[in-house]
């Protein structure tokens, strides 16, 4: 694929995620969510108007390299089946279970064969990745529903 031609998608997708980025903010007349307002709309000018500059430089630009997105097109596709699975799995058996499960399964693809180091690293990962979100920022992570 042409670096041109990717590169033009690619700043078209990110025009289309500016307008919706957009169009997804409500005028408030609450202060705090007034100025969350205006920061989002912010950020979604800026990032249109810098992929509107994007296409009119691969306009100008004369040249048409080829890109290579990777080596083996085989991992790569089942590297991309996994996180599809990873994320589908979260609202059925939670983020614990799916992302214990996703990093072990990725260690074993990418040539980590020890089980129980596997199992340590990925419950580490989850653990800290847990106490930070919920712990921390208070951010709710995906529950199981299928397990309750």
């Amino acid at each position: 694929m042409g670096e041109r031609y990717l590169q033009g998608i690619v700043s078209l997708g990110l025009i289309v995620l500016a307008v919706l980025l957009y169009r997804s903010t409500a005028p408030s007349a609450d202060a705090a969510t007034f100025t969350t307002d205006v920061y989002v709309k912010f950020l979604a000018i800026a990032l249109g108007v810098s992929a509107a500059f994007e296409i009119i430089k691969n306009f100008i630009s004369s040249s048409n390299n080829h890109i290579e997105f990777t080596k083996h097109p085989k991992a790569f596709t089942l590297l991309i089946l996994l996180l599809i699975a990873y994320v589908w799995s979260m609202d059925y058996i939670g983020f614990n279970i799916s992302t214990v499960l996703f990093l072990m399964a990725t260690m074993y693809f990418m040539g980590y064969r020890s089980l129980w180091k596997s199992l340590l690293i990925a419950g580490g990962v989850t653990l800290f990745v847990y106490v930070l979100f919920v712990k921390v920022f208070v951010i709710l992570l995906p529950e199981a529903s299928l397990l309750m």
